[in-house]
């Protein structure tokens, strides 16, 4: 069959602590069902997937779609914004990681199957993307968001431990001892040209949807395609009481709370100690301060539903 009739779909069997290779078969089988031609390539562990996306990004398949989860669609962002090409391939995702939060944050499926029947009939939409760089020079578009502080901190202990496999159990686990080996200290903290010293800052997110962390609603109402980019940070807030409050950004109920600042705007810039540890995306990286985050508003054209 003729490429420009098929989508490419790029799976990360690791991703939702091995749901994705679970349900694959599953996948098959219902884009079979609708009807949707496929080419399948699984990758071989990290970064694979920004090298295959920067290939296909010239191929003449109508989508390159993630399956995954935040991670394995940054990987594919990343991958076809970084090939140099004039077309704008479009970009799908098939969600079977642990977070999703980019679906989820954006209220596009509920369940991986949902995505799967979009994919027969699907509309576009433009969505934004951030474009994050280091003062070492490293850059690196993120599609969903950026932590620094307490939250990539809980990334990085859970990344180190081998209960990592329990997910939200380990998650957990490690946002209450966070809360005990944790020292929040100072960030500088900029949107657009406002700059703010924050004394005693537990985090700062960066974010283009309203959800980070496999569902904490930290920028209610917040979407992908509304030209800006949302920052929210936590501050001079004691320990025990960092806890109730992190309990209510999972209703979204923290907005206006004591500790909670929620901006937005084009760019922003983060200035934190060296020992703050960064993620994009939900995963881990090395980043040195301060990093700078800038929208890139429309970069990608997505599939969603009809």
């Amino acid at each position: 069959m003729d490429p420009a009739h098929k989508i490419c779909i790029i799976a990360n069997p690791t991703a939702g602590h091995g749901k994705a290779q679970a349900i694959l078969p599953q996948v098959e089988a219902l884009l079979k069902e609708c009807d949707v031609a496929f080419d399948l390539i699984v990758t071989q562990g990290p970064g694979h997937g920004v090298s295959l996306a920067r290939e296909l990004a010239a191929s003449d398949y109508r989508a390159i779609v993630a399956m995954g989860g935040d991670g394995t669609l940054g990987e594919v962002v990343n991958g076809v914004l970084t090939a140099g090409n004039r077309r704008a391939i479009p970009i799908g995702a098939i969600p079977a990681g642990t977070g999703n939060d980019f679906i989820t944050g954006n209220r596009l499926f509920s369940h991986w199957s949902e995505a799967i029947r979009a994919l027969a009939r699907p509309n576009l939409r433009q969505f934004d993307v951030m474009l994050v760089k280091d003062a070492a020079g490293r850059s690196r578009y993120a599609v969903n968001s950026v932590g620094v502080g307490f939250d990539a901190y809980v990334v990085k202990r859970v990344s180190e431990l081998k209960s990592k496999k329990f997910g939200s159990i380990s998650y957990a686990l490690e946002v209450v001892r966070g809360l005990l080996a944790f020292n929040p200290n100072s960030m500088t903290i900029t949107i657009d040209e406002n700059e703010r010293h924050v004394e005693k800052a537990w985090l700062c997110a960066v974010l283009n949807s309203e959800n980070l962390g496999g569902g904490m609603k930290i920028i209610p109402g917040a979407i992908s395609d509304d030209g800006n980019l949302h920052l929210g940070y936590l501050f001079d807030t004691p320990r025990l009481g960092l806890l109730g409050l992190l309990l209510s950004v999972f209703r979204g109920t923290h907005v206006g709370r004591q500790g909670v600042y929620i901006g937005k705007g084009l760019k922003a810039k983060i200035d934190a100690p060296a020992y703050y540890p960064c993620h994009i995306d939900g995963d881990l990286v090395e980043a040195t301060y301060p990093l700078s985050v800038e929208l890139a508003p429309g970069a990608v054209p997505f599939l969603v539903g009809g």
